[in-house]
This record gives structure tokens, C-alpha cells and sequence, in this order.
């Protein structure tokens, strides 16, 4: 289809953005999945993660994962404030992670771990 002002075809044009679109989605990479992969071994490394949840009546709850499966769960409700807020933190997350590659053997333990974290800082 030729116009006065532009001198292309349609057909083409198309078939280059499809071509484009192809290019682009055919080498994208989930960053997790490229960075937990290691060539050499041929092997994938654990996904670890902290979720604090809010439930009603303010309570809350923090939950570990392991590749989406949730291997401890920790309940506000046995903690007080100080504790609280302190697990609300990043220290805190990297806390209850360092706690659980140890292996969290109850929650007494893990109590006492907490609390002379926090008489540390």
C-alpha cells in the first residue's frame, strides 16, 4: 500500500513487531532462576524466605518458606511488643532465617535466641 507521505508495506510491518515480540519473550529469564542456578554443578539452591502476615484483632504471624513450602510458623501472639517490633525489621527477617538454617528446634529456643539479640543492640 503505497501513501503520498509514507512508501512502506503493511504486511512487513507487522511481521517484523510479531517477529520482535518473539525475540524479545524467547530469552527472557526469571531473575530468581538465573541467579539460584549454578552451571557447574547443574544444580538450584533453596529459595528461603520471611512473610510477616497481619491478621485481625492485630495480631500477627511470620511464616518461613522453603521453595514455597512453609516449614515454621511463628505466632505474635506468644511475643511481646519489643520482640515484635524487632522481627517487624530486616535485622529481624535475617534474623528468623539465620534461626532456621540452624534449625529451629522449638520455640523456647528460638525465644531466647530473640531476646539476647535484643539486649545485643
Amino acid at each position: 500500500m503505497k501513501n503520498s507521505n509514507f512508501d512502506f508495506d503493511c504486511g512487513s510491518i507487522i511481521s517484523i513487531t510479531d517477529e520482535m515480540k518473539e525475540n524479545n519473550n524467547k530469552y527472557t529469564l526469571n531473575r530468581h532462576d538465573y541467579d539460584l542456578h549454578r552451571e557447574e554443578n547443574n544444580t538450584v539452591e533453596k529459595v528461603l524466605r520471611v512473610k510477616r502476615f497481619s491478621l485481625p484483632n492485630k495480631e500477627e504471624r511470620w511464616k518461613v518458606f522453603e521453595d514455597n513450602k512453609v516449614m515454621y510458623i511463628l505466632e505474635g501472639n506468644k511475643l511481646n511488643n519489643k520482640e515484635k517490633d524487632y522481627l517487624r525489621t530486616v535485622e529481624g527477617f535475617n534474623f528468623l532465617l539465620s534461626q532456621y538454617k540452624l534449625g529451629i528446634s522449638s520455640f523456647v529456643a528460638l525465644r531466647n535466641e530473640l531476646k539476647k539479640k535484643i539486649t545485643k543492640s
